[in-house]
């Protein structure tokens, strides 16, 4: 049997093939993208139908994940993320650190694992990769506020995890014992510089932006940005991750809006949409791929007692930090908790955490086959029973209640109208309260009104938001070209000025829009 360590171009595009066919096939099965790329990657492995492609840690940490992360990180909104710091920043730090010593300890405890080797395990187990969760949580129109809390933990404890991973495994590499203060210095130093370097990066870039107006150009300069930050970092020996992170996430929110007109952010959006999705079909196809059922018998005890430590810690974590950051005008009811405790995938980094540790590091094939375990574990299981589990805990978004309880609430106010029409003529109340509350009826016939209209409990219900967000995308272009024809001197200004009070109406009507729906599927998928 082959065995090739890179992918060469007919592997590529078998590769990229195998994930097209995936990707329509999943159009009319109900199971996530990324799960059914595994499967399809197990099947490969297990009758050899493609030569065998090492997943080295180069080519996960190198190629894939600043793609993943950049574009991620620019698709995370600062407006969104303001709700969600708290839980999101508990459960990436202080969640990851304990996650760690938490399957460290029972691993050490249920096997008698040395303990160091324990807590490496742990580093590398702590980081989530839930993808198919999020992409399920999108097309079950979950809570806006629960998918970023699962995003932004996933994206910052990537940077922690690995950040955590690198100080342990140069302490074990030194020997001795080891030491906590200098492991939380170090720890430090890493995830800060790592800041740092992505700031910096993403603050030049978003000037750079003001320079110039070229979709193509800026598009490159996004692809400069994402892998730049990772290899600059990696070079100083500070957290890549968080700086990729970092870079991404200050252009998302300050070039991106300040410096790039419509055409470009769309140009942009587009590229980036691409990009991860050619990283994420490879990845998930080539975990499959590397699961070797030999192996996966002869270390079945430890995986089995990883699986156990990583659920008790994740319950851990979950259940006692998350009260700290439910408040209560931003509460996180117990339905979203228990999401948060199974949507807490593994995937790519933990096993390129693993692949990353020296040939000759001790225990290496027991950790790194007990991590691939874990991770498979949680894709298969936990993943594929995500769906069911949203639909018992009444979280996602079925517009049908809602519509049924719009319409009546159509009909009772329909009712109260002509019952104060009938109370002014009959004189049981004045022309000045009649006014007044024929005024407050009006509006709320209105509102239920619009509610309705967004509420269509048809299969295509989504078809409405994805018509206002592509009306409000040309909208935004147009008024771009507006200002362009004005600087350039290339019309009238009066005739400028009728286009540009036409389109601003029409903007205006759509956030008007836009906020009645939004409004309307906070309502629905909010616990009662």
């Amino acid at each position: 049997m082959e065995t090739v360590s890179n992918l060469n171009f007919y592997l590529l595009f078998t590769m990229l093939l195998l994930a097209s066919g995936v990707a329509i096939v999943t159009k009319w099965i109900r199971l996530p993208y990324s799960i059914a790329l595994v499967i399809v990657g197990l099947f490969i492995g297990v009758f050899h139908w493609l030569p065998v492609v090492t997943m080295t840690p180069e080519l996960i940490l190198l190629i894939f994940l600043p793609a993943l992360l950049f574009e991620a990180s620019w698709n995370l909104h600062l407006e969104t993320l303001k709700t969600c710091v708290k839980p999101v920043a508990l459960l990436a730090t202080l969640g990851v650190l304990l996650s760690a010593l938490i399957v460290g300890m029972l691993l050490h405890a249920i096997t008698g694992f040395d303990f160091k080797l324990a807590l490496l395990f742990g580093a590398m187990i702590s980081a989530t990769d839930p993808i198919s969760v999020l992409s399920l949580f999108k097309r079950l129109r979950v809570n806006k506020r629960l998918h970023t809390i699962l995003e932004g933990e996933s994206l910052l404890n990537d940077g922690t995890a690995v950040a955590l991973f690198r100080v342990l495994l140069a302490s074990i590499l030194l020997g001795g014992d080891l030491s906590w203060t200098k492991i939380g210095i170090d720890f430090v130093g890493i995830t800060c510089g790592g800041m740092i370097v992505g700031a910096v990066i993403g603050v030049i870039a978003s000037k750079l932006t003001e320079f110039f107006d070229d979709h193509l150009l800026e598009t490159t300069l996004t692809v400069l940005v994402a892998y730049g930050s990772y290899i600059l970092a990696e070079q100083l020996r500070v957290s890549s991750v968080i700086s990729v992170l970092v870079a991404g996430f200050v252009m998302g929110n300050f070039g991106n809006k300040r410096s790039m007109s419509a055409t470009t952010r769309l140009a942009v959006d587009s590229f980036w949409e691409y990009a991860a999705f050619i990283a994420e079909s490879l990845v998930f196809l080539l975990i499959g791929m590397q699961i070797k059922f030999p192996l996966v018998l002869k270390y079945l005890p430890f995986i089995g007692a990883g699986i156990v430590a990583i659920l008790l810690a994740r319950i851990v974590i979950v259940y006692a930090l998350i009260p700290f950051a439910s408040e209560k005008k931003l509460p996180i009811p117990f339905t979203w908790r228990h999401l948060l405790f199974w949507g807490g995938l593994r995937g790519s980094l933990c096993m390129a955490m693993a692949l990353s540790l020296p040939s000759n590091f001790p225990e290496r094939e027991m950790l790194v086959v007990t991590t691939f375990g874990v991770a498979l574990f949680t894709l298969l299981v936990s993943g594929l029973s995500m769906e069911p589990l949203v639909k018992v805990l009444k979280v996602s978004g079925s517009r049908a209640p809602r519509a049924t309880e719009l319409l009546n609430k159509l009909v009772k106010l329909q009712v109260d109208k002509k019952n104060l029409q009938k109370a002014v003529k009959t004189s049981q109340l004045s022309k000045k309260e009649y006014r007044i509350k024929e005024k407050e009826l009006d509006l709320e016939l209105v509102e239920t009104e619009q509610f309705l209209e967004l509420l269509d409990s048809s299969e295509n219900s989504n078809d409405d938001a994805e018509r206002l967000h592509i009306e409000t995308a040309l909208i935004k272009a147009q008024r771009d070209c507006i200002v362009q024809l004005s600087r350039k001197d290339l019309a009238k200004p009066e005739v400028l000025e009728v286009f540009r009070e036409r389109i601003d109406s029409r903007y205006l009507e759509l956030r008007s829009e836009m906020r009645v729906q939004e409004a309307s599927l906070e309502k629905e998928n909010l616990p009662e």
